[in-house]
């Protein structure tokens, strides 16, 4: 239409577009001309788009609900046509919005607790061969990263691990809630607290260095509960193993 001397108002008004979007995607000068002008309007820009949003909320909500199919449409090929450019702009809007990402994230995920754990069991469901691939391939790769975060968190695996020993065993089952907060805070102690003693060998434990230990090891009959835990040193700990109290001494 261009080339048989049409203007561009004139092919707008046929495509039911504006002039100025006929000329921006006919005219390599005229989207170059225009691109140098928004990225030196960048805020003026957003603040007039804010601004517009706030006064036309009713007609632009119109618009979509009767041009759906269309927009829709546009969105799918635009999305086609320009991966790397969204992939880009992607990586670099969640490189700069951490924190707002992260706050929203949680925001959604609290009032949508049942919908994401849903989501989420149903994704697992349904992906369980790229999942097992992405994870393999993950830990192939960062062999190192995890070994020094698993040193410098020896304390929290430890107790990760008694939990699960416990939960397996079946041994924390039927716990009281009193019990429970209890157990949570032993486990506490043995994070935070500026001076635990180790109770095998009496000494003052190092940040990063304390466990929790099952006094009566679960695997010989031992309970998780508040009375068959206590904190030791990493070292009395891999020395004590699945020892019975009686056997190291220890009188209960």
């Amino acid at each position: 239409m261009r080339e048989g001397g049409m203007a561009y108002k004139e092919i707008g008004n046929i495509l039911g577009v504006s002039r100025t979007t006929v000329s921006r995607h006919l005219s390599p000068a005229i989207r170059e001309r225009d691109a140098v002008y928004y990225a030196a309007h960048k805020e003026e820009k957003r603040v007039y788009a804010a601004a517009y949003r706030v006064t036309h909320k009713e007609e632009s909500a119109a618009y979509r609900a009767a041009h759906r199919d269309e927009i829709a449409a546009h969105n799918s090929e635009y999305r086609l046509t320009h991966k790397d450019e969204m992939a880009a702009y992607s990586a670099e809007y969640r490189r700069t919005h951490k924190d707002k990402l992260t706050v929203r994230g949680a925001d959604y995920r609290c009032a949508h607790r049942d919908e994401a754990a849903a989501y989420n069991a149903e994704y697992r469901r349904t992906h369980k061969d790229e999942i097992a691939e992405y994870n393999t391939k993950y830990i192939a790769g960062h062999k190192a990263e995890k070994a020094a975060y698993r040193a410098a968190h020896k304390a929290e695996y430890a107790a990760r691990e008694a939990k699960r020993r416990a939960l397996k065993a079946g041994s924390i089952v039927g716990a009281a809630i009193e019990q429970l907060a209890e157990i949570k805070e032993i486990y506490r102690c043995a994070k935070e607290e500026p001076k635990v003693r180790c109770y095998l060998c009496g000494e003052f434990i190092p940040m990063g260095h304390r466990q929790v230990d099952h006094i009566v090891p679960i695997s010989k009959g031992g309970a998780h509960c508040p009375s068959n835990l206590a904190i030791a040193c990493d070292e009395c700990n891999l020395w004590k193993s699945d020892k019975m109290p009686e056997e190291i001494g220890i009188l209960i």
